[in-house]
């Protein structure tokens, strides 16, 4: 069944679109760029909550400089050289970056920043080419150096990432040298600025991408703290804090798009007893196996299980039917009796079992988290009532229980 995409609640970090038992994100191979698609996704928007503000400041500076500029042309440049400089500068650069400059405001718009601030950058090196332009064929020794300080500008100042900065870069670079061809500059000049402008932009992309490499690699090392903080060491399952945090966001999605909600509290029969049979490191080596039993039945994104503490887990499960989610449920239980493991002092049977209350409600304003985990809690304590090593489910309100 298809989910809506979760909402993050942390911009610069994924929260809901792992699943329950991921390991820990690959990192990247050296000097790699590319992660995986999901991966990529978080890194968009780990980066631009880095960067916004960043880019905020550089469009700002960049409209200060070229006012200054514009106000250095009307000094010092020919009439005839003037004017069309003037209009670039003041009719196309800036308001272009101006615009650019706004739409960092807009939540809506921020996720496209990468673009519309490169759009802006490669109009200001555009514009710079046509100034340029505008003094060679009016014979006005205008230095060419200010295409330099937009180049810098692109890789450097801008908070673009490398692909949108280095196409900036070697476009203008491109656009120059057909500009300085078709207005007949010499050819030793033509080669010296060609290799100097060529130049920067090496040093630019190369600085760039180690740049960008250097983010994905402080991305991904705070992903793994994360993991590690959220993750319960022996079985992989997300711990009871991080199922919290998690789960709240999901419930308050889910009451949002009116979707239901399965939350199951799960205990394994006789626990205890079987520790002080076996020996805890039997146990441990148990609890491992459940939980890879109950977290592979929980991999679509807005799924998430957790080790609650001890023996007991805890699972949530999106926009299901009710009879969905109980055979979900009864195929953890059938999958853990399929493990066949050995326990001769247990009450309900001779094998590892396990015991599921199901709590199957659609969240509204006066409930919680807390009135589902209580609910599933009532039915896990009715599954153990009635025998253990079954599937009890109760709605709220339900005065009897369907059991599996």
């Amino acid at each position: 069944m298809n989910q809506p995409a979760p909402d993050p609640s942390n911009p610069a970090l994924p929260d809901q679109g792992r699943s329950s038992l991921s390991p820990f994100p690959p990192r990247p191979q050296q000097l790699r760029l590319q992660l995986s698609e999901e991966q990529e996704r978080d890194f968009g928007r780990y980066h631009l909550h880095a960067m916004l503000l960043r880019m905020r400041w550089a469009l700002g500076v960049a409209m200060a400089l070229f006012l200054l500029f514009a106000l250095l042309d009307a000094i010092s440049l020919p009439e005839e050289v003037r004017n069309p400089v003037l209009g670039l500068r003041l009719g196309l650069i800036l308001p272009v970056l101006t615009v650019a400059w706004l739409s960092t405001f807009p939540a809506r718009l921020q996720p496209c920043m990468q673009w519309i601030g490169g759009a802006a950058a490669l109009v200001c090196g555009l514009g710079v080419v046509g100034i340029i332009w505008f003094a060679r064929i009016h014979a006005y020794p205008l230095p060419y150096e200010g295409i330099l300080l937009v180049t810098f500008y692109f890789y450097f100042l801008t908070g673009l990432r490398f692909v949108p900065a280095a196409l900036c870069g070697w476009v203008t670079f491109v656009v120059y040298l057909g500009m300085e061809l078709q207005t007949g500059l010499p050819a030793i000049a033509l080669l010296y600025n060609a290799f100097f402008l060529g130049t920067a932009n090496i040093i630019g992309s190369v600085g760039c991408y180690f740049l960008e490499h250097a983010m994905r690699q402080n991305f991904l090392a705070q992903l793994q703290l994360q993991e590690l903080a959220e993750r319960d060491f022996l079985t992989g399952l997300l711990n009871r804090r991080a199922f919290s945090a998690r789960a709240e966001n999901i419930w308050r999605q889910a009451l949002r798009e009116r979707h239901s909600l399965g939350v199951a509290m799960m205990d394994v029969d006789y626990f205890k007893r079987y520790n002080d049979h076996y020996g805890h490191a039997a146990g441990d080596e148990t609890l491992k196996k459940v939980a890879h039993i109950i977290g592979s039945h929980a991999r679509r994104p807005l799924d998430i299980t957790a080790r609650y503490g001890g023996e007991e887990f805890v699972g949530l499960w999106y926009h299901l039917s009710e009879e969905d989610l109980q055979a979900i449920m009864e195929r953890i239980r059938a999958g853990i009796a399929a493990l066949n493991l050995p326990h001769v002092t247990s009450e309900a049977g001779d094998r590892v079992s396990i015991s599921i209350g199901v709590a199957y409600l659609c969240p509204q304003p006066h409930q919680g988290l807390e009135d589902a985990l209580r609910l599933a809690d009532v039915a896990l304590y009715l599954a153990k009532e009635q025998g253990r090593n079954r599937v009890v489910c109760k709605r709220p309100g339900d005065d009897t229980a369907s059991a599996g």
